[in-house]
């Protein structure tokens, strides 16, 4: 039986069944509840019906003794008692059966009760009703003993259809439970099975499955199928993001080998004039080789994206070096460009150095490069109960609104003052989204409210 379906159903059918059973027994078995007070009236019932019956049969026996023998009244006893359901033994002086059946527990005690008190005395235990009843045979005593099933054993079956009687409430049960437990084990199992065909679907190849969250429903099984569609949708993400790169990089790689070959044939048909076609040559390869960097070191870093080592960082002593050696780069052009960082508290936060040493060089350099003639860059550090913000503001020409989101994406360019022309791998501020993403923070861009690009990163202070 290997289908999830079959077993919760009869597992659901087999729990109800074992559930109803025991609640019956217990509740037949309890001197109070829905079955003691109908147990007391059908006790007391049966017992006046065979108090009665046994009146009866008692006189017919004596009569029967006398006038036929002890056979006659040994096979009317027993008709009667198969008529009846019952069973009915009449006792000597000496309290011993006539048949020579073997008496019901207690009846002895219960006939010497009924001689000393001359009445009728009955006698109820678990399984059956003893009733004995004194009369006079021949100036001699003798007692009536009956007993009839207790409410264990109902009389309400004949005694051939008893072992089968007791099929009937567990088929009752088994038909009014099968289609609950029908409708359960589906429930629950159609989800699943949608699943797995979900999941063999994104096994051929078809990343754009989704799974439907079934309505209004809401427990663990929409919660998964909810994790099985983020889980497909990041992939999917994933997957078309590698694609996109790797379409990128056949494009950025294509540009600089062919001025590259250009360069090359123009060298062989110019050798009179080599310095231009050399100092092309060394600017293709200086771009190709940094845009090589780049590449390697955002794989790196997504490589490492669960697995960064934190150690205390000083962000003063950070942000010094960085500054310290981008203004001294900057001072090598013929625009005069500066960095103002304002002064701030020592701050330490946990996570790599190297990583967010990455991470904010490129944004500052960002900043430099794009910054106006004769302007500056401005660093602020605001620090708060559990993060600390790091905003780089330059005063170019800033991004459009709509592409202010994408500037963090590989090989994004702003098609004005931010192309191609003016340098760069396009790579940069994707990585320096990256580092601070791994460090549990967050990086985002907008306008000044005069000119330039801000860039504000958070961090986590624990």
């Amino acid at each position: 039986m290997r289908s999830l379906f079959s077993k919760m159903f009869l597992g659901f059918i087999l729990i109800i069944l074992l559930s109803g059973l025991f609640t019956l027994m217990i509740s037949y078995r309890a001197p109070v509840g829905p079955f003691g007070g109908l147990k007391k009236q059908l006790t007391s019932q049966r017992a006046d019906d065979l108090a009665h019956l046994l009146s009866t049969v008692g006189l017919a026996a004596v009569k029967i003794l006398a006038q036929g023998g002890e056979e006659e009244l040994i096979s009317y006893l027993l008709e009667a008692g198969e008529q009846k359901h019952d069973r009915f033994f009449l006792l000597r002086e000496d309290y011993t059966t006539f048949s020579g059946r073997k008496l019901p527990k207690g009846a002895v005690d219960l006939a010497v009760a009924s001689r000393n008190a001359n009445d009728i005395q009955s006698k109820t235990t678990g399984i059956e009703i003893i009733i004995a009843l004194p009369l006079d045979q021949n100036r001699q005593v003798v007692t009536i003993v009956g007993t009839t099933n207790g409410m264990l054993r109902s009389s309400v079956f004949p005694r051939n259809q008893r072992k089968t009687a007791g099929l009937v409430p567990i088929i009752l049960m088994t038909l009014l439970a099968a289609p609950a437990c029908y409708m359960l084990a589906r429930s629950l199992t159609t989800p699943i099975r949608n699943l797995r065909k979900a999941t063999q679907r994104i096994t051929k190849g078809d990343y754009s499955t989704r799974v439907d969250l079934f309505g209004s429903r809401s427990d663990e099984i929409v919660d998964l199928s909810h994790d099985f569609n983020t889980m497909a949708q990041k992939i999917q993400s994933l997957l078309d993001s590698q694609k996109r790169l790797l379409r990128d990089i056949s494009h950025e790689l294509r540009s600089p080998l062919t001025r590259l070959n250009v360069a090359l044939e123009m060298l062989r048909q110019q050798p009179e004039n080599t310095e231009p076609h050399l100092a092309r040559i060394e600017k293709e390869s200086t771009q190709l080789n940094e845009l090589i960097t780049q590449l390697l070191t955002l794989a790196w870093i997504e490589a490492q994206f669960e697995h960064v080592s934190r150690q205390p960082v000083n962000l003063q002593k950070l942000l010094g070096d960085i500054v310290h050696n981008a203004q001294f780069e900057a001072m090598g052009g013929n625009n005069k460009k500066e960095i103002e960082i304002e002064k701030f508290d020592n701050i330490t936060v946990p996570g790599s150095s190297e990583m967010l040493n990455r991470a904010l060089e490129n944004v500052i350099r960002n900043g430099l490069y794009y910054t106006s003639p004769e302007s500056s860059v401005e660093i602020r550090v605001l620090k708060n109960e559990n993060q600390v913000s790091i905003t780089v503001q330059d005063h170019g020409s800033g991004v459009p609104h709509e592409q202010l989101t994408q500037i963090f994406k590989p090989f994004f360019r702003v098609h004005e003052a931010r192309d191609r022309k003016s340098g760069g791998t396009g790579i940069g501020l994707t990585i320096a989204k990256q580092a601070v993403l791994m460090h549990g923070g967050s990086i985002e861009a907008k306008n000044g409210e005069e000119d330039g690009l801000i860039i504000e990163i958070t961090l986590p202070l624990s």
